[in-house]
């Protein structure tokens, strides 16, 4: 009995494809032919868009704000760390697609350059709003709109 599962991950901002295989050969014991090492996969083939893989993602860990809502802080400070936990996602989100784009080997390398620039410039312009978005929390608590303790329940909830 021969297993095959296909699975093609579609980068919508790319025309390569990363293609991941798995085979299982069941062979009986009295076989005297090992199991193949190379096998073209054929079968079922899964194909996820890029929102396909988010929403994926986001239902098997799911990040509620609850937390934050029910936090008591000032509304402000609330809206800046739920801000936080977004960009530290969304960075983490074009993290893992420049992963993918250096390991395909498939692409045009001008073409894998341009798009490894353009992932890079986008990571770049996350970590700028993090930094930012990371002061403004600070700069609530200078202000005298949070105390000691708010702030280090606000840093706390940012974190998770």
């Amino acid at each position: 009995m021969k297993i095959s599962l296909q699975v093609n991950v579609l980068n919508s901002a790319s025309t390569g494809a990363a293609s991941y295989s798995l085979d299982k050969a069941d062979e009986s014991p009295n076989a005297s032919t090992p199991p193949p090492t190379a096998v073209q996969a054929a079968g079922v083939k899964v194909s996820l868009s890029e929102a396909g893989i988010q929403k994926s993602a986001d239902a098997q860990h799911p990040r509620s704000n609850d937390d934050i809502d029910t936090s008591g802080l000032p509304d402000q400070t609330q809206k800046t760390i739920k801000m936080i936990r977004d960009l530290e996602q969304k960075i983490e989100q074009k993290q893992q697609e420049l992963d993918r784009l250096m390991g395909n080997q498939n692409m045009d390398p001008d073409l894998k350059k341009s798009q490894l620039g353009a992932l890079a410039s986008e990571i770049s312009s996350l970590t700028a709003g993090l930094a930012t978005a990371n002061n403004a929390l600070v700069k609530q608590s200078r202000s005298g709109k949070l105390s000691a303790d708010q702030l280090q329940q606000a840093q706390q909830l940012a974190a998770r």
